[in-house]
């Protein structure tokens, strides 16, 4: 009953549910029961934040929003093998090329969830990548580069020369590094002249999960994570307000009208969703419970790091303790805030963000809205300090 009464307590609150813990998201009868219930009370809520706009036709959502989220589902079918019904879960496989040092990988693959400093945090990696590589390229002569910009399989990298786990080219990727081929760059003879000659590999993508169970070596995954509504809220001002990216995420109404009107709700519901927890388990089940605790079960796996945007100077440090990031001088990377500032808003897009940001009754069923992503920030929060240990 505790878990029931919590959500209940939690929706009246608006605290979110984020005391939420894997062991308490088994979806029962009971709490499905009552959270249809709880649905009717926040239904007529939504009513009133979003007004007529939202009770029009959604058929002009076919566009940059409806594309990514099909990108999602496509992401999900292949790491499930075409089962949507589940999320997915690190395995434990064995790896041809053993792990021979402690607290060293071969691979450290980023997975980058938008808006948490992710453009950042590809500075370190750069700097990282070229520092621990210099001497194992020219000792172990594994060339110029480990991975030529210019052979046909890698031209395509838009994160070069960190490996691309962008949704451009995550597929790519994938099946490079599960065939092995071509055999000079992802072979297990070259991973492994890579890995004991000291060199290392740094990929850089939101569709990187699960590359680790294909890469026939040591590999682990590391991440930023942010307070989700900070997050969602940063997203709002960049690709609705700002329509950054040329406009990649508005629809043809938006961009023949020249601008997202939409407010906070609205933009959560245009979006299907805030659901960036496919970053850390994809799939494409209806039970959101289920990813919820896939999430949390991944951030806990012994082969996975995350850092926190709002400690982020903490985590850099944390980060220093691994024997591959050593080197790293925080120093010299570009300024934090400056690096990652969403757009300047005109003072029309200025006065809309502050009036919603100001309008408690939307705020608070904004954080209704992302009570699953606030549950796993939660448990993140909590296991920050004990997964540095």
């Amino acid at each position: 009953a505790e878990p029931l009464l919590r959500a209940s307590r939690d929706v009246e609150s608006a605290s979110d549910d984020a005391e939420t813990t894997a062991a308490k998201l088994a979806v029962d009868r009971t709490r499905g029961a009552a959270s249809a219930r709880l649905v009717v009370g926040a239904c007529a809520v939504a009513a009133c934040l979003v007004g007529a706009s939202a009770r029009a036709d959604w058929a002009h959502r076919r566009g940059g929003a409806l594309a990514e989220r099909e990108e999602v589902e496509a992401f999900g079918r292949e790491l499930n093998v075409g089962d949507l019904s589940k999320y997915y879960e690190i395995p434990r496989k064995a790896k041809s090329v053993k792990q021979t040092h402690a607290n060293r990988v071969l691979f450290y693959n980023f997975l980058h969830v938008p808006k948490t400093g992710g453009t950042f945090f590809h500075s370190v990696l750069r700097q990282v990548e070229r520092r621990v590589n210099r001497k194992p390229k020219q000792e172990a002569f594994l060339g110029e580069e480990l991975f030529p910009h210019d052979h046909e399989s890698i031209a395509q990298w838009i994160t070069w020369p960190l490996v691309d786990t962008t949704r451009e080219n995550y597929a790519a990727t994938r099946r490079h590094f599960a065939t092995g081929e071509p055999a000079e760059y992802f072979g297990v003879d070259r991973l492994r002249k890579m890995y004991e000659s000291g060199a290392r590999i740094f990929s850089k993508g939101s569709y990187g999960m699960g590359l680790c169970e294909v890469v026939d070596a040591p590999c682990a995954y590391i991440t930023i994570l942010r307070d989700p509504v900070e997050r969602f809220l940063s997203h709002y001002k960049y690709s609705c307000l700002a329509g950054a990216e040329n406009r990649r995420l508005w629809n043809k109404a938006m961009k023949d009208k020249g601008e997202c009107a939409m407010n906070l709700v609205e933009w959560h519901d245009y979006l299907g969703g805030d659901n960036w927890l496919y970053v850390l388990a994809p799939g494409g089940g209806e039970n959101k419970d289920a990813q919820v605790a896939a999430a949390i079960a991944n951030l806990d796996d012994p082969c996975f790091k995350f850092l926190l945007t709002e400690k982020l100077d903490d985590g850099l440090e944390k980060l220093t303790t691994l024997p591959d990031f050593a080197r790293l001088n925080a120093t010299l990377l570009p300024n934090f805030a400056q690096h990652n500032e969403a757009p300047e808003l005109d003072a029309h897009q200025q006065r809309l963000y502050d009036r919603h940001v100001a309008n408690e009754d939307m705020m608070a069923h904004l954080r209704r809205n992302l009570r699953k992503s606030l549950a796993v920030y939660a448990h993140a929060e909590r296991t920050y300090e004990r997964k540095w240990q």
